[in-house]
């Protein structure tokens, strides 16, 4: 009969401790690597409760609202890009004297005269004088027949800024050898009505000393 090793208990205790110590000792995880492409992880927020252990305010998290942009239709224009309205009565851009000799051509052509050349043209200054007497009350002492106050009459309505813009003269047949002139003249009443194109008409008669306004 053979004989057992006198060491190999001693083996076995060791064998039996080292398997408990196996046990204790923890495992230790192995090192994770993301895989390729993968988005990285967003870090955690801070605590509010251990941020006020420091001493250092929490931050706040910040949203930003979408608003809708307004389309160029529905936005409103500043006020400098509305152009501002013209007043009422006032002369249109490029109106006034430069244009008086376009106006005149037109009223000639409209309202042809049927007088002497001498006579019409004679008529045509006496007109005009007489119109802007009429109106601007200058010139009135030329025809103190004419301008005659009227007992009972209220002062002269005066206008400012006249100017006859055109005149033609024709025979007139209320009156055997009378003739009258028509005018276009433009001007501004006291109160500011400013008119263009004013329409208007003087009737003449024939004198031994001439041409004479009559009523």
């Amino acid at each position: 009969m053979k004989k057992m090793p006198r060491f190999l208990p001693e083996l076995g205790a060791i064998a039996l401790l080292a398997g408990g110590l196996a046990l204790l000792i923890p495992a230790v995880p192995a090192p994770h690597h993301p895989a390729a492409g993968a988005p990285a992880a967003s870090a955690p927020a801070q605590d509010p409760a251990s941020a006020a252990g420091t001493g250092v305010p929490a931050p706040v998290p910040t949203t930003v609202e979408a608003r809708p942009s307004a389309s160029p239709s529905s936005a409103t224009p500043s006020p400098s890009a509305v152009p501002p309205e013209v007043p009422s009565g006032v002369a249109a851009a490029g109106d006034g004297p430069a244009g008086d000799p376009a106006i005149q051509a037109a009223f000639t052509k409209a309202h042809p005269s049927d007088l002497a050349p001498a006579d019409a043209d004679a008529l045509v200054a006496l007109g005009r004088d007489v119109w802007l007497a009429e109106t601007t009350g200058a010139g009135r002492n030329r025809w103190p027949r004419y301008f005659s106050p009227v007992p009972g009459a209220s002062a002269p309505y005066f206008y400012s800024g006249v100017r006859i813009q055109a005149a033609a003269a024709h025979s007139d047949g209320t009156a055997p050898g009378g003739a009258r002139v028509d005018l276009l003249w433009v001007g501004s009443s006291p109160t500011g009505d400013y008119g263009d194109r004013r329409p208007a008409s003087v009737t003449f008669s024939r004198a031994s000393t001439g041409w004479e306004p009559t009523r």
